[in-house]
């Protein structure tokens, strides 16, 4: 992988980050809406309509629930590829640089982005929406430390492939 692809990947998990505080603020904004629009959308159905609308709306509150429980798994996902991306670039000293580089600053955004989605779920307006995405809460409150681990664990798996050579024997 070039650089260009590389960063194009470190851009995603910035993006997919910033998503997760965006999520917490959808789920607290639909919730408040979701009855009123029911109500309105219900009074101008016609009468002989086979939509139930308070249904319909209620599948997708429930989706964007599920896809914050999705969201952990999407973001390790990523964050893994994104550094074993740059381990596998690590070929020269100057790589080796670059690499933990990359892997300072997404340790970085880490922080950022946990300390962030805290403070705005630890709001008294979104203490019911954050309660109500559970998983993704605790996952970014351990954002950092999930980060540090997989990093480690990449420094790891990159320094015993550099010292096992050849080939063959297990």
């Amino acid at each position: 992988m070039d650089k260009r692809g590389f960063v194009a990947w470190f851009l995603v998990v910035v993006v997919i980050m910033a998503f997760s505080v965006f999520a917490l603020i959808i789920n607290k904004t639909w919730s408040e809406i979701e009855t009123p629009l029911a109500a309105t959308l219900e009074n101008n159905m016609p009468d002989n309509s086979p939509v139930n609308v308070t249904e319909e709306l209620g599948k997708v509150g429930s989706t964007m629930k599920n896809f914050s429980d999705m969201l952990p798994f999407l973001i390790i996902g990523l964050l893994a590829f994104v550094m074993i991306s740059a381990g596998a670039m690590m070929k020269s000293p100057a790589m080796i640089f670059v690499g933990m580089i990359v892997m300072g600053v997404l340790l970085l955004l880490s922080v950022v982005f946990s300390n962030v989605y805290t403070g705005i779920a630890e709001a008294d307006e979104f203490a019911s929406t954050a309660s109500d995405l559970a998983i993704q809460g605790v996952f970014m409150e351990f954002l950092p430390v999930i980060v540090f681990f997989i990093a480690i664990g990449i420094v790891v798996f990159i320094l015993y492939g550099k010292s096992t050579g050849g080939g063959g024997a297990l």
